[in-house]
């Protein structure tokens, strides 16, 4: 338990904050999509290091790009929070889900969490980073079943192992779940070692390319499937919906 407690602890949140929010307008005119409230005076930014913090993690990076001083001014080191923050400065241009991993090379260590800083979850990150381990994977997704599959780029896994081997990017035919298709719900840890797949100082797509060529090569891509809710607030019909989503979930609310 004390070595568990340890790699949470030494454990790296990498939170992708630098995206435009291009669907969010005129709501993104003047923020950027994570600092946008989830609640009256709490950023949806905020919620996402506290929960992770009260699950121990203490270490967290952020990709700037889109009003960058909206984010900085705001949890500066992070200190107020109990936490210590780094930035990973995009502001010439962004580089996508994998070129911003690449290019936060020097903040990164070991495994490391990715998340998109506009997914609004109540999830617990501890099992999802000990299966990780487990499996010694070099990458694991979180996994759903939950809403239309073709919404979403959708994963095939070995029902015995957990290994994902094949990826299915939206447009697709999938229509049905069933005992071997997943939603790729956008939650992932990353072994550093898959900086060695990712070329550097250009723009790259995780889910478009990385992932589909690890998953071919057999490298060890794993999901980890979840019965919880993670919901996105890329549009305003979304945004609204996750807003209600969680003053109904959050238990500090009610």
């Amino acid at each position: 338990m004390a070595e568990e407690i340890s790699d949470i602890a030494a454990t790296t949140v990498f939170i992708l904050a630098a995206g435009l929010g291009t669907r969010l307008r005129p709501l993104t005119e003047s923020v950027p999509k994570p600092m946008l409230p989830i609640a009256p005076g709490k950023p949806l930014l905020e919620h996402t290091i506290c929960l992770l913090r009260d699950q121990g993690f203490r270490n967290f990076v952020l990709n700037l790009h889109h009003f960058p001083e909206k984010i900085t001014s705001y949890f500066n080191d992070g200190s107020g929070l109990g936490v210590h923050i780094a930035y990973s400065d995009e502001s010439e241009k962004p580089l996508g889900t994998a070129g911003a991993v690449r290019k936060a090379t020097p903040l990164l260590s070991g495994d490391f969490i990715l998340i998109y800083g506009d997914n609004v979850f109540f999830f617990d990150f501890r099992p999802l980073l000990r299966f990780h381990k487990e499996k010694k994977a070099l990458v694991t997704i979180v996994l759903a079943q939950s809403g239309r599959p073709q919404d979403g780029d959708m994963a095939e896994v070995d029902p015995e192992s957990k290994e994902i081997i094949a990826w299915y990017r939206r447009p697709h035919a999938i229509r049905e779940y069933g005992k071997r298709f997943f939603w790729n719900a956008g939650l992932y840890v990353l072994s550093k070692k898959i900086l060695g797949y990712i070329p550097p100082q250009k723009e790259v797509a995780l889910d478009s390319e990385v992932l589909p060529a690890l998953i071919r090569e057999k490298k060890g891509v794993f999901g980890f499937m979840t019965r919880e809710e993670i919901l996105d607030m890329g549009t305003p019909e979304k945004y609204a919906h996750a807003a209600e989503w969680y003053k109904r979930n959050n238990k500090q609310l009610r």
